[in-house]
């Protein structure tokens, strides 16, 4: 059972590079489970990187409908209006992780991650760590 505040999140490495970058500063979900103010996000980009490549702190959840989602958070969801519709179409809400302290680490690779959870299979969406999960992902991230 997960105890600590860490999680790893699967993002296409486009939008990995634009968090690392500081084009994008929120990420953008349909739906993810409850993350509180704090987690430590580690951000892994899936293929054909398929890597952890960085880390963020969440400063803020936002949930609501997509239009209001996009009126109040346009500005650091680097993706465009049309493409930001496309992806929420039929949703009647919206998830904007709000993100801040974004580091570039590793990147770390499956093996790397396997080393640490036997098994390790890239999350769908979220996966969260235990302490000693979080603590092993600290010192690889430190290499």
């Amino acid at each position: 059972m997960p105890d600590a505040s860490d999680a790893i999140i699967s993002i296409h490495p486009g939008y990995a590079d634009a968090i690392l970058d500081g084009t994008k500063t929120i990420e953008l979900r349909r739906r993810i489970p409850e993350l509180a103010t704090g987690t430590r996000l580690w951000i892994y980009a899936t293929r054909p990187t398929a890597a952890v490549v960085g880390v963020a702190t969440i400063s803020d959840v936002n949930r609501a409908h997509p239009r209001t989602i996009w009126q109040k958070h346009r500005d650091g969801a680097g993706v465009d209006y049309a493409s930001f519709m496309e992806y929420f179409n039929g949703a009647q809400e919206a998830v904007a992780i709000l993100l801040a302290a974004v580091k570039r680490v590793g990147p770390i690779t499956i093996e790397e991650l396997r080393e640490i959870r036997d098994r390790f299979h890239p999350p769908q969406v979220l996966l969260r760590l235990t302490n000693a999960e979080a603590k092993a992902l600290q010192r690889l991230a430190k290499k």
